[in-house]
């Protein structure tokens, strides 16, 4: 198991940091693939690795046990997903409340 030397937390790669933070902000595997330019099968690892590593016994487990040893952090923003012409995939825009009378 790659725990670091405390044993309070396991030992991440970068990418599976980065598809980690991804998930559990709410993008599919398919997504992160296309953001991170990555196959969707090798997201699906990357997430398969990491919940091993984290002793998790499903996704949301997973990013609970990230919460709870501190890898991730709630109150992090997300990234922000590129915008690349001619791609399929486009995160929605996001759309500011407007003063709406009532």
């Amino acid at each position: 198991m790659s725990w670091n030397e405390q044993g309070s937390e396991p030992d991440l790669t970068r990418r599976e940091n980065e598809v980690l933070e991804l998930v559990a902000n709410g993008l599919s595997a398919k997504e992160v693939a296309h953001q991170i330019g990555i196959a969707p099968r090798t997201v699906e690892r990357h997430i398969e690795n990491v919940r091993m590593k984290m002793r998790a016994r499903n996704r949301a487990h997973m990013i609970a046990q990230a919460v709870a040893t501190g890898i991730l952090n709630l109150g992090a923003q997300p990234p922000e997903p590129p915008v690349c012409q001619g791609c399929l995939f486009h995160p929605p825009a996001v759309v500011e409340p407007s003063g709406v009378k009532s």
